[in-house]
């Protein structure tokens, strides 16, 4: 009760010192644009421009012609005006001290229909924390989705695969926001590029952001009327798995109202194995030999969403209610075994596992402008998960069987404050708190009831300083306080101090250097936090640990980034350790090999990273990563390893049509959870798109010329070790093609988020 008290303090009083401290002077730009027949513009583009070109902000006029620009900094501008059927204009403004009242703007007629104003100079403009990406007309018109757009950007250090979703730097996860609201995957892949203004890559976040190892944030137009009927749809070729999307929104006025469904299916073979198995009991030895002769994958998911959002210049309300199915009816295999050692005999197995889930859920979502350089913002987010999941064994004549029935209750709140003050700097508190609970029964071989409560709370003071022109530091001290239980064992309670520091140097506007410093935590895997034991076969049990404790790491870093012409480049050079990490563990008990978790020991991780981005000419852009790895495992089972990756991409633009080529080279890596090494292939691909007013059209391949891509792993854990060498269909050559269409009603509206969260939140412990 203290410590909450005293964090309760501590938000009351930074928000008390944020209202009284001074902050800086902001203005307002506000006009009337109109035709030379002196009638309105309404929903005409506004955007503001220094007087270099670059984007400052943007908006479009209402429906009487009038446009506002609010928090305009003193300074001379542009202002860029444009609108179809009619000739774009550019007039100069100066703010100086006081709200400014542009005269009336007139735009001549023109029969020809008008694209969008080029912005001349770098797309990659340096702000004061962050990096404003504008996307041009050939990046923006070649992409159908805000993960494609974000891809054709090329930014040097961020990675993106449009084909699931992740979006990395330098190896770690990158968050996503769309006009300052955490986006999940769907909201991305919703977003219509056409409708997205300019980019925002937090690389060293402050403010609302401050929590995030890196953050993108999509600001896109806003419209006041109309809506839209978008589908799509994506197949692939070579094995059965299709993605089906439907949408619609209606906007009116400052609220519009949307609403998504969607279902995805996949019928394939399943991954074929040879697995090759020593285990060391104390008086005897086992080996096996497994080869898949058969295997099925079949799955499919439904989802629907509604949400109703109102958006002012003074806050951004949300609300909406989600429902998502998922369903694996089979997931087989059929293997031939062959044993040796203390065992001599040939045998057959099947297995067979199938689960189906049911999760509705409930956000809530809210930001506020106080001040104007003072904003509150919260989101509520609530779950609840019904599980089921079967899976029988069956070797020879003996059978195993693990019939689990699962609830699981998640509640999720966020709260940050942030105020920029008079000095060049700025505070942020934010609090977050997750809470969950999970009751399972576990039926079959081991009966067993299963209750989890687990709850994490993050506090973090993110202070901002700038000195000058040229140095910036942020400092993030804070507090992670997790507690967890599972029913019958004792209370796990762990406090641990979080860290986040940034010093950046920037010499001049196209080259920077900085160096970071953190301490953090995470926590353990909620399907490990359990003491069941299931069977995998007649020789192995899997096992929980209730007792697991946090990861902690420290990282210490440095980064370049420098723009040199058409060149893009950005470095980085990193240590990263690991204290008491979680890893896989094997021991014997009886005559049954057990396969559980443990923590305690270290791991030690040197890493340098090289991005570089090149625009060869308007039509033809390319982008070069690599990536070198030095990894040391302390403890029990000392380990070391090195690995090495590299990517290539290019991009070829040409009228409605677009060619995409991709490929990474094999990479071995040392996985230091399993403690096993991995070797992966080569993956290789090409695409071409064609876009063309509502239509998008897409066809792709993957690995188009390699017949049996084999992915290969093995560990020594003393008394047991395996070999493994794994082939899939959905790894070989394989294609895919898509189709978007997006028809448009009334006046234009922006595509709204689609926000369904289809990860399905779940604490049973599976056999892998």
């Amino acid at each position: 009760m203290k410590r909450q008290n005293c964090i309760m303090r501590i938000l009351v009083f930074s928000i008390f010192m944020g209202y009284i401290l001074p902050v800086f002077p902001q203005y307002t730009i506000k006009g009337l644009l109109q035709g030379t027949e002196q009638t309105a513009l309404p929903y005409a583009s506004v955007r503001l421009l220094r007087t270099d070109s670059t984007f400052v902000s943007g908006t479009v006029t209402d429906s009487l012609g009038c446009y506002h620009l609010n928090q305009v900094s003193s300074n001379d501008y542009l202002l860029a005006f444009s609108t179809i059927g009619y000739k774009p204009e550019v007039t100069p403004v100066t703010v100086s001290n006081a709200d400014v009242t542009v005269p009336v703007v007139m735009l001549e007629s023109d029969n020809v229909i008008l694209g969008e104003i080029v912005v001349k100079g770098s797309s990659f403009i340096r702000k004061e924390d962050h990096v404003l990406v504008i996307p041009d007309k050939q990046q923006v018109k070649h992409a159908n989705t805000g993960y494609d757009l974000l891809y054709n950007l090329m930014i040097p250090s961020i990675d993106v695969n449009k084909r699931t979703g992740e979006v990395t730097t330098f190896g770690e996860s990158v968050s996503l926001y769309i006009n300052g609201e955490k986006a999940d995957y769907r909201d991305v892949q919703s977003l219509r590029p056409r409708d997205i203004i300019n980019v925002e890559y937090y690389d060293v976040p402050t403010g609302k952001y401050s929590g995030d190892v890196a953050a993108i944030n999509y600001v896109t137009k806003q419209y006041s009327t109309g809506g839209y009927v978008s589908l799509d749809g994506k197949q692939a070729i070579g094995y059965l798995a299709g993605d089906y999307n439907v949408g619609a929104k209606i906007s009116h006025g400052n609220t519009s109202y949307s609403v998504w469904g969607g279902y995805n299916m996949k019928d394939v073979e399943g991954p074929h194995t040879e697995k090759y198995e020593s285990i060391y009991f104390p008086d005897y030895e086992v080996y096996r030999n497994r080869l898949t002769g058969s295997a099925d994958n079949r799955s499919n998911q439904q989802y629907a969403q509604f949400k109703v959002s109102n958006i002012t210049k003074k806050h951004n309300l949300s609300a909406q209610v989600s429902l998502v199915r998922d369903d694996v009816p089979e997931e087989s295999s059929n293997d031939q075994l062959t044993y040796s050692g203390h065992y001599s005999l040939n045998s057959n197995s099947t297995e067979q596992k199938n689960s189906e889930s049911l999760q509705p859920s409930v956000s809530l979502f809210g930001n506020f402008k106080l001040r104007k350089n003072q904003e509150l913002e919260f989101k509520v987010k609530g779950s609840y998960t019904q599980n089921d999941y079967l899976r029988t064994y069956v070797e020879n004549e003996q059978s195993s069987l693990s019939d689990v029935n699962e609830d699981m209750y998640r509640v999720e709140f966020s709260g940050k404050y942030t105020v920029k003050m008079k000095h060049q700097n700025s505070l942020n508190i934010a609090l977050m708190h997750q809470h969950n609970i999970s009751s399972s029964s576990y039926a079959g071989d081991y009966d067993s009831w299963q209750h989890l409560w687990s709850g994490e709370s993050l506090l973090f003071l993110t202070y901002s300083q700038k000195w000058g022109k040229h140095l910036n530091l942020v400092f993030s001290p804070g507090m992670s306080m997790l507690n967890y239980r599972v029913h019958g064992n004792d209370l796990q309670q762990y406090v641990n101090p979080r860290l986040r520091f940034n010093l950046v140097y920037q010499p001049t506007k196209k080259h920077q250097i900085r160096t970071s410093f953190s301490i953090g935590n995470s926590t353990p895997q909620r399907s490990f936090l359990n003491d069941v034991d299931q069977t995998v076969d007649f020789l192995q049990v899997q096992r929980g640990n209730p007792d697991m404790g946090t990861v902690k790491f420290y990282r210490v870093g440095i980064v370049y980034g420098g723009l040199m012409g058409k060149f893009n480049l950005q470095g980085q050079f990193k240590y990263t350790g690991y204290i008491d990490n979680v890893f896989a563990q094997y021991f014997i008990e009886g005559d049954k090999l057990i396969s559980t978790y443990r923590f305690g020991d270290n791991v030690h991780q040197l890493t340098a990273n090289i991005g570089l981005s090149y625009r060869v000419t308007d039509n033809l852009r390319a982008k070069l990563s690599g990536n070198y790895m030095h990894s040391i495992v302390c403890g029990a089972t000392p380990m070391t390893y090195n690995n090495v990756g590299g990517q290539l991409d290019i991009n070829y633009f040409w009228k409605d049509f677009s060619v995409n080529l991709y490929g990474g080279m094999q990479t071995d890596y040392l996985d230091v959870w399993a403690l096993a090494y991995l070797k992966e292939p080569a993956v290789y691909g090409a695409s071409v798109s064609w876009s063309h007013k509502g239509w998008y059209l897409e066809a792709g391949t993957e690995n188009p010329f390699t017949k049996h891509a084999r992915y290969k792993e093995h560990a020594d854990y003393g008394i047991y070790k395996y070999n493994q060498i794994q082939t899939s269909r959905i790894n070989q050559q394989t294609g895919y093609v898509k189709v978007a269409y997006t028809f448009d009603f009334g006046r234009k509206t922006s595509r709204d988020k689609n926000d369904v969260d289809r990860s399905i939140n779940s604490a049973i412990m599976k056999v892998d």
